[in-house]
């Protein structure tokens, strides 16, 4: 009776401190608006940078095409895949310009991480700084965590890509694809999609806490701190505190490519293009907002764990 009574009070525990982590966190983001404003800016301006380039040869492909209206307008997506399909070099050039945007904006989060972890780090941590030594913890931390983050992109990101393209082949047919309609393609990767954004966004928090670890004790090598970083993830209260917060991430993050698509299509239907921008940018806004809230809550999922091997 007393072990079940100790059971109980222990589950009611866990599930306080991962509520209090969640809240926590997003009292820190909220308390910090210049680091969401400037990480947002970072976003932006890595998409307009990086796409610079090939805007005028889409404009060059869609101009003189008697679709290019109706692509404008949203009203024939499946069009623009046509187009590019039938133009090899556009098609290219979009590809290559969003794998360069996509690593140029994970290379510059890798060097800021170290200062954004410490910001939103508990304020009785060790790590935290104020809002003004930011950018100099930043630099301080710069190099160790882009080798943090060049390891778990090989030892962890690659292998799970690697999986996922895999189940894709064999769920679809690896002979099969071009004969099965969009609608049969889209049913039978959707689960392996979802499988796969929950793994993403679970080992997400597994690098935040590699980068926590590093971050707390400087000696540490990048295999080392991955190895801790892993460790502290299979502890009960980090575990479900993250699979809770991927499981929220991703569907805050589909819930809002949803809405943002929803309401620009109408906008862009009406060729109401300055107000879907804004819309579009508005969007961006909160989905930073949250992904700073999963780094913090991480943050705080962490400081629970290591004051209750202090107490003990």
């Amino acid at each position: 009776m007393q072990a079940n009574v100790s059971v109980q009070e222990s589950g009611s525990s866990a599930n306080a401190g991962t509520l209090s982590a969640f809240s926590s966190g997003f009292a820190r983001v909220l308390s910090s608006p210049l680091l969401v404003v400037g990480m947002w800016l970072l976003s932006l301006g890595t998409a307009l940078f990086a796409t610079l380039p090939v805007r005028a040869m889409l404009r060059d492909v869609l101009s003189l095409r008697p679709i290019a209206d109706k692509i404008a307008r949203g009203e024939y997506d499946v069009g623009l895949i046509e187009v590019m399909s039938d133009n090899p070099a556009a098609m290219a050039a979009v590809s290559s310009t969003l794998m360069t945007a996509a690593l140029l904006y994970v290379l510059l989060q890798a060097l800021v991480a170290g200062g954004v972890l410490s910001r939103l780090s508990p304020a009785d941590a060790a790590r935290h700084v104020p809002a003004g030594r930011l950018l100099v913890r930043s630099a301080e931390t710069a190099g160790a965590m882009l080798k943090l983050e060049l390891l778990f992109a090989l030892a962890v990101r690659t292998p799970l890509l690697l999986v996922a393209a895999a189940l894709c082949g064999t769920v679809l047919g690896w002979q099969k694809v071009g004969s099965l309609a969009w609608d049969t393609v889209s049913a039978r990767l959707i689960p392996v999609g979802l499988a796969f954004v929950m793994l993403w966004s679970l080992a997400s928090s597994w690098l935040h806490l590699a980068r926590l670890r590093r971050l707390d004790d400087e000696s540490l090598s990048a295999w080392r701190a991955l190895v801790n970083g892993g460790k502290t993830l299979s502890l009960s209260p980090v575990l479900s505190g993250a699979l809770l917060l991927a499981l929220l991430s991703v569907g805050g993050h589909g819930g809002l490519l949803w809405i943002g698509r929803l309401v620009t299509a109408k906008l862009d239907a009406k060729l109401l293009l300055l107000v879907a921008f804004l819309v579009r940018q508005g969007l961006s806004l909160v989905r930073t907002t949250l992904s700073l809230w999963a780094l913090s809550t991480t943050c705080s999922l962490d400081a629970a764990v290591s004051s209750r091997t202090c107490a003990r």
